[in-house]
């Protein structure tokens, strides 16, 4: 079992790796990295890919979590994002040219405002975490009025 994600996925999971660390104070140490990676990946797969990978995938591809483990830490992730899953246009630009940046380091400061304009990509982010974003501030509206 394969779990085909996009360049775009890592990016993604890049930013909710950061966010966890900076929203819920979660160091990234020797003993968290995999799970948290993991369920990074996973939260990415969802939000950006067309056909998102399913947790039951993910618990193939890494058998030393279980499903419920997965589905567990999921839900944990989210609640310590408060559930925060929307990326800007903006953000996404930000993590994106600051990774190309590892790799391109001659001329980067004289091409960032004609790139951070043009990254690929990063509109499409912007308006898929905003439907996840609605569809969870929906859900929890729909939920209380039960």
């Amino acid at each position: 079992v394969k779990a085909l994600l996009s360049a775009e996925c890592s990016i993604v999971c890049l930013v909710y790796v950061e966010r966890l660390m900076e929203t819920a104070n979660v160091p990234l140490v020797s003993q968290n990295w995999r799970p948290i990676l993991l369920c990074g990946l996973l939260l990415a797969s969802k939000v950006w890919q067309d056909l998102s990978s399913w947790n039951s995938e993910f618990s193939q591809i890494y058998p030393q979590f279980t499903l419920q483990a997965i589905n567990k830490l999921e839900v944990t992730y989210c609640k310590e994002i408060k559930w925060n899953l929307y990326i800007s246009s903006s953000a996404y630009a930000k993590y994106y040219f600051a990774l190309r940046s590892l790799t391109e380091k001659s001329d980067f400061r004289r091409n960032y405002t004609v790139m951070m304009v043009n990254a690929p990509g990063a509109d499409q982010i912007a308006e898929r975490s905003g439907e996840v974003r609605q569809q969870v501030l929906d859900q929890n509206t729909l939920s209380r009025s039960l």
